[in-house]
């Protein structure tokens, strides 16, 4: 999603102050923020919020563009930073039963990691893994910075 500002001329006209320069673009680093629910449950798991949270089933052509942009932002601050890409699934049934979600996932989590290595990263900045989360919520790809 990309948030376009302008129309400056037409907002001063209305008397309203705060507008960009014309064309000048604000890229969003997801396509919907995260709910503040979903943010609390994570920090309260690993003390972390995730770069991206891509809920699954994973279509490639939803999160590329963003994804790319959120890791040339990570780079752009840290040169050197490095991924933790996390299959994510719900504390429900037995720890069989959350392996099962978590290998169900897997190959979405690893598309994310791919996605993530041919944006430039080398892959020994990249980790794959699986974390179970503290509430209900869906089955989602987390990539974490380190």
């Amino acid at each position: 999603m990309r948030l376009i500002a302008g129309g400056c001329a037409f907002l001063g006209a209305l008397g309203l102050a705060a507008c960009a320069i014309p064309g000048r673009e604000v890229a969003s680093p997801t396509s919907y923020p995260p709910s503040l629910v979903t943010v609390e449950q994570t920090e309260g798991q690993s003390g972390r919020v995730p770069l991206v949270t891509i809920e699954t089933p994973v279509s490639a052509a939803d999160y590329k563009g963003p994804l790319a942009q959120a890791v040339q932002a990570a780079e752009a601050r840290k040169p050197d930073v490095a991924f933790d890409v996390l299959a994510a699934v719900p504390p429900n049934g037995t720890p069989t039963h959350q392996a099962d979600a978590a290998d169900g996932i897997t190959p979405d989590a690893t598309a994310v990691a791919e996605a993530i290595a041919r944006d430039g990263v080398s892959t020994d900045r990249i980790r794959l893994g699986a974390v179970v989360t503290v509430s209900n919520v869906p089955p989602a790809v987390r990539v974490y910075v380190r």
